[in-house]
């Protein structure tokens, strides 16, 4: 699919894609069974560390495993070891706005982290950026797309069976923010996240036209939004 405007819309809170049929997994089992056996890496933002807190608010068998480290944007691994389910969340580096302490000894950039993922038929990975980059020049933002789109490219060689998602960040100001980080400078970075990864085997969550859709003003969307983008992730995957 290609992430294109407009790509769909909301009806009774669930998201309907134009391009492809979206399947809903709203029950226990349905997760499972599409989980069952993969290994999910997610780097990006808060905005991805909400579908983190949306599995495991599902699924009660995901088991949280203590990293040592401190703050709200430290890593996240949840296991669930009957079904062989991992899903880990990994914030991106800098630039990372946050008013907490967050730890930078196992920083590494999201192409770095994509370099070190062997890849195969199990693998799903998960990226995202944005809405940390709008306070920062746009070369800074083209730049660090490009590489982890090289990255990319490195990672089909080796294993085309992985499967890669790319959302897109939200629209919506962030309150006492609103010339660094509004909605004009997201705009602009969502176009040009279309045009860097144009032509890439990637399945997109258009989280930029979602959560216009959706009506959202804020960057981080309630659970029943979040729902939707889970079930875009889930479509490509299973």
């Amino acid at each position: 699919m290609e992430l294109k405007y407009p790509s769909g819309y909301f009806m009774k809170n669930i998201w309907n894609p134009y391009d492809c049929s979206m399947q809903t997994y709203h029950s226990v089992e349905e997760l499972n069974s599409c989980l069952k056996g993969k290994i999910i890496y997610i780097f990006g933002d808060s905005t991805l560390l909400q579908w983190m807190k949306y599995f495991q608010s599902q699924l009660k068998t995901l088991k949280l495993i203590d990293l040592y480290e401190n703050g709200w944007a430290k890593k996240q691994l949840v296991i669930d070891l009957e079904r062989n389910i991992i899903v880990q969340w990994k914030r991106h580096t800098s630039p990372f706005i946050s008013s907490s302490y967050q730890s930078n000894k196992e920083e590494r950039t999201i192409t770095r982290e994509i370099d070190l993922i062997g890849g195969h038929q199990h693998n799903v990975i998960v990226v995202n950026i944005g809405v940390h980059f709008r306070a920062h020049p746009l070369p800074l933002y083209i730049r660090r797309l490009i590489n982890i789109r090289r990255a990319l490219e490195r990672l089909f060689i080796r294993s085309p069976q992985t499967k890669v998602i790319v959302k897109s960040e939200h629209c919506g100001d962030q309150e006492g923010y609103y010339e660094s980080q509004n909605t004009f400078h997201g705009y602009v970075q969502y176009l040009i996240m279309e045009q860097v990864f144009k032509g890439l085997n990637v399945g997109f969550v258009n989280g930029w036209d979602m959560t216009n859709a959706f009506d959202s003003d804020i960057i981080h969307p309630p659970l029943s939004y979040i729902q939707s983008e889970v079930d875009m992730l889930m479509t490509y995957i299973c």
